[in-house]
């Protein structure tokens, strides 16, 4: 019988980390930065004029989904032990476990960037209990209130809700398969779901760029990144699916064991295609069209899904992913990523000195082209990865090892086996995608 092709790793008791996954959560974090500090520097709205920098200015408006592969992985990572249970029979994860993880995770390291920005930033705008409680409860972008400091932190929410969520849709997808014998059959109906949700992210994208003003609260509701999650529960289905039948694989999982450079050369279309930004205007930062918004959100989507599907087929490699992702300082950055990800923002506004601290505190909107690129990029730069290492050695990791120490003690640690009876192919999923 055949055996299935060995992945990037294979679950152990110590989580081994995979060097490529890791080195593309650094580049994607780095990016997310570097964009931010370009968006408050040059890339600037039509308002203001045409773009400053020419073809600079294009290529960062034309940024596109470099939030998207962490999305993508929080999919994969998190369902692939539903998806195992429903296509090989394993027993299901323990939902207990699964959330203390998950929050352990997510939310001590935002609960710091949280007290900080409210001490520090916006201590001035304070009007009652509420308005301290409203970013620790993660309503901040329900109940909307603009906080310094946690200008990109609407992600938060949107992970913590797809962690609540994953579960009910994986057990609508387990009832869907479970009258089907076949593997690949079983797989076809538990896709069926994750379909509607990337529906649901372009009619979502649709919907609140032709029904709202310009950058309304609920262009950061979560509907606006469900397909990237579904992705990556597309793939957790396709991997397992390859484990317990190796020849019903999708087609596209041996063309990226061929070829898996192409799928990043493949990437650059819709990159290209979003610089030219399609019904907008090029190196500049609007509001979107209807029309725009529904392209840029299939563009993410299809970017986001080239450049992930070669870092999770297994055996697919190429010297080029391991030369460019499995170096040291991008394995580095992406171990702290979650914390560059949530502090990249506080730092600005200290650079920016706008603050509580400094007597008042404007929003970065009044403060674009205030500044030089490398002016705020450098201080940027050094300042939230000084934190983020603080923030990832003591505090995020010696709490998801004290989390998984006690999950170990009401649980032995398993090892999914494929019918060969070797271990199947793996991703470690301490961290899932969390930037």
């Amino acid at each position: 019988m055949a055996t299935p092709a060995r992945g990037p790793s294979v679950k152990t008791p110590d989580k081994k980390r995979i060097a490529s996954l890791d080195g593309i959560r650094g580049v994607c974090a780095m990016i997310v930065v570097t964009t931010h500090v370009a968006f408050s520097t040059f890339v600037l709205p039509s308002s203001a004029g045409p773009p400053t920098e020419g073809i600079w200015s294009i290529l960062w408006a034309g940024q596109v989904g470099a939030i998207g592969p962490f999305f993508i992985m929080s999919g994969l990572f998190l369902y692939r032990p539903f998806a195992r249970a429903t296509l090989a029979g394993t027993p299901q994860p323990r939902l207990g476990i699964y959330f203390v993880r998950r929050a352990s995770r997510l939310l001590p390291a935002f609960w710091v960037l949280c007290a900080f920005s409210l001490i520090v930033l916006n201590l001035s705008s304070i009007t009652g209990v509420w308005d301290v409680l409203r970013p620790f409860l993660l309503m901040h972008i329900y109940d909307f209130h603009w906080y310094a400091g946690l200008d990109v932190a609407w992600t938060v929410p949107a992970e913590t809700q797809f962690y609540v969520a994953l579960p009910i849709i994986a057990w609508v997808m387990h009832r869907l398969a479970r009258g089907v014998a076949d593997p690949a059959r079983k797989a076809r109906r538990m896709l069926i779901p994750l379909g509607l949700l990337v529906v649901v992210q372009l009619g979502w994208a649709l919907y609140i760029n032709s029904s709202f003003g310009p950058w309304p609260p609920q262009f950061f509701y979560p509907f606006g990144v469900s397909g990237l999650f579904a992705i990556g529960m597309a793939m957790a289905v396709w991997s397992v699916l390859t484990e317990v039948s190796p020849d019903k694989a999708p087609k596209f999982f041996s063309w990226a064991t061929r070829r898996p450079n192409l799928f990043w050369l493949a990437a650059l279309v819709p990159y290209v295609i979003n610089c030219a930004q399609p019904f907008s205007i090029p190196g500049t930062a609007d509001w979107l069209s209807p029309e725009a918004a529904v392209i840029r959100s299939a563009l993410m989507l299809i970017f986001s899904f080239l450049v992930m599907v070669p870092l999770v087929v297994p055996g697919a490699s190429s010297r080029l992913m391991e030369v460019s992702l499995g170096n040291w300082p991008l394995r580095f950055l992406g171990r702290i990523s979650y914390g560059l990800y949530l502090w990249h923002f506080a730092v600005m506004y200290l650079v920016f000195q706008s603050g509580s601290i400094f007597g008042e505190t404007v929003p970065v909107q009044a403060l674009l082209g205030k500044f030089g690129f490398w002016e705020l990029l450098i201080p940027t730069v050094v300042g939230t990865i000084v934190i983020a290492t603080i923030s990832y050695y003591v505090l995020e990791r010696p709490i998801l090892k004290l989390t998984d120490r006690l999950g170990k003690k009401k649980t032995a640690p398993s090892v999914a086996t494929s019918e060969a009876g070797k271990p199947a192919p793996e991703f470690t999923s301490s961290g899932a995608g969390r930037p």
